[in-house]
């Protein structure tokens, strides 16, 4: 355990204090908020609801589409799910510290709807959706509050390239940035949205975070040719004193003019398409922390699939 005071106070005499959240960049480590647009809360289905049944509409489209491509089977499975409510944050391991379910198909952040969308895409029968969703958010560890990969760049991306189910392809399209930065526990200690995570201080994850950015304006240059069921992620300007760049993910559609499938609280909230282009003229437009641009990595086709008869 280390204390935590005295490495508040050091991280305060060589960083500035953090600035307050502004109306359009109040990200958390695992979640977006990318406008200050919010959509109305939802709330958690009455004990005992099948809110985490695969609606039967989800299971007729993976059955349609299970001969589709990876991109053409994101793209299938998670039509029915469009039009769901947006909320913050809402899966947990179903106990303390955080009791909510293990899943659920009423309402997604944007990391649960494309977590939820690759599980069934990769799934070779959707029996098996929950063994891929909690290999990408727990890796080979048990389901438990501590294990979950809640931060993105030292967690979520590192780990699900590390275990085969991404890559990045960021590098591919264009010179990129490269961010790297070393996080430590008085980085932890001086954050003020620490307090939201029920972790220990040594659980918190130490070490590199890195990550290659496409600048925005080469990103909008180049949009149309972003490969069909690339995960896009928008990244901000780095800040010291915050352990985390990226605030948001989607994924791209097949089609042309290419869109991105989200989970947003813009324009009212929830699970929706919107043109690639606009959605990247939109981002550029932040005041209070600026994007910086997009990584990109793509989803890695698992082989031959067990498919039912």
């Amino acid at each position: 355990m280390w204390p935590a005071l005295l490495a508040a106070a050091s991280l305060a005499a060589t960083t500035p204090t953090e600035a307050p959240p502004t109306d359009d960049a109040d990200a958390l480590a695992v979640v977006d908020d990318e406008a200050g647009d919010s959509a109305a809360p939802v709330e958690a289905p009455p004990a005992g609801a099948p809110f985490g049944r695969i609606p039967p509409e989800v299971l007729r489209a993976v059955e349609a589409s299970r001969h589709l491509p990876l991109p053409q089977r994101m793209a299938a499975v998670s039509e029915p799910l469009l039009g769901r409510p947006y909320v913050l944050d809402p899966l947990g391991e179903g106990v303390p510290p955080d009791p909510d379910p293990l899943v659920r198909y009423d309402a997604f952040d944007c990391l649960t709807f494309v977590e939820e969308v690759l599980a069934l895409s990769l799934a070779g029968d959707p029996l098996h959706a929950a063994e891929i969703r909690n290999a990408l958010r727990y890796g080979d560890a048990p389901v438990d509050y501590v294990k979950r990969r809640h931060f993105m760049e030292l967690q979520w991306i590192a780990g699900n390239i590390a275990d085969g189910w991404l890559v990045d392809t960021t590098r591919e399209y264009g010179e990129t940035i490269r961010l790297e930065r070393e996080v430590t526990p008085a980085t932890w200690a001086g954050w003020s949205r620490r307090a939201r995570f029920a972790h220990e201080d040594h659980e918190l994850p130490t070490g590199t975070m890195a990550l290659d950015v496409l600048p925005l304006d080469v990103a909008r240059e180049i949009a149309h040719t972003l490969r069909p069921g690339s995960l896009i992620l928008t990244v901000r300007e780095d800040r010291p004193w915050v352990p985390l760049w990226v605030t948001h993910i989607g994924f791209v559609l097949p089609g042309d003019p290419p869109r991105v499938r989200h989970a947003t609280p813009m324009g009212g909230g929830g699970t929706r398409d919107q043109g690639l282009a606009g959605y990247l003229s939109h981002i550029a437009g932040y005041g209070g922390w600026k994007v910086l641009g997009i990584a990109v990595l793509e989803p890695v086709e698992p082989g031959p699939r067990a498919l039912r008869p």
